[in-house]
């Protein structure tokens, strides 16, 4: 569904991602893990067209979107639900939801406030709420919830597990495990091991902006090494 062939990335003159190759397929979930700062958050924007590739090709679903500007990404069925969450503090829960529907996609259910309501019963209770009155937890449904809306086929997660209490970690997991469970398709990037394995298919690391390992998930949690290498703090 996804494919990254050689793609560079630059902040200024600051170069971020070198050489990326990378694929997901559709309904599995790919977790992009690496330390602060190893360029997951520029990957992620990157594929949006936040952060503009300065070479290589991004195929989604057969199109290269590297030049593309991101209301055109999005429309064309890539879902991005950012590390700073950016719902609309001032809209109710309902409202926020109201803002990211975008007409459902041939073949696929669509995306209603009652199939997220489900989902995510917190927001269901939420639902007349002002944004701004909820809980970060909350608010991180919330991002989710309002992507959804939008009925993407392929979803990117940056960090939907930071600064969350244990309970809400929990409760996270299950959703994108659901998700999962729905067939959706999803690159999740996370700091988070125990979190992120509980999820993946496959899994691929991150450091100073090169993919260092690629593998099965399991096979990650097998090699000690590479994870003390690339992981550890």
């Amino acid at each position: 569904m996804l494919s990254l062939e050689r793609v560079n990335s630059r902040y200024g003159r600051a170069h971020i991602l070198h050489d990326v190759s990378l694929e997901v397929a559709g309904g599995e979930v790919l977790v992009l893990l690496g330390r602060n700062g190893a360029g997951k958050s520029t990957l992620m924007k990157t594929l949006i067209g936040l952060v503009r590739a300065t070479s290589g090709r991004i195929l989604f679903q057969g199109a290269d979107i590297a030049s593309w500007e991101p209301y055109r990404i999005a429309r064309a069925g890539l879902g991005y639900v950012p590390e700073e969450r950016r719902i609309f503090a001032g809209l109710t829960v309902a409202e926020n939801l109201e803002v990211g529907r975008r007409p459902a996609r041939p073949g696929l259910p669509p995306w209603t406030p009652g199939r997220l309501f489900a989902l995510f019963p917190n927001l269901a209770a939420a639902r007349a709420r002002p944004a701004a009155q909820m809980s970060g937890g909350e608010q991180q449904m919330l991002a989710i919830a309002r992507t959804l809306m939008g009925n993407p086929t392929l979803v990117l997660l940056d960090e939907p597990s930071e600064g969350l209490a244990p309970v809400i970690v929990q409760q996270m997991a299950e959703a994108i495990l659901a998700l999962k469970a729905q067939g959706v398709t999803i690159l999740l990037a996370e700091q988070n091991l125990h979190f992120a394995m509980r999820l993946a298919d496959r899994a691929a690391v991150i450091e100073t902006g090169r993919i260092v390992w690629s593998g099965l998930a399991s096979a990650l949690v097998a090699d000690h090494a590479a994870r003390q290498r690339y992981l550890a703090l």
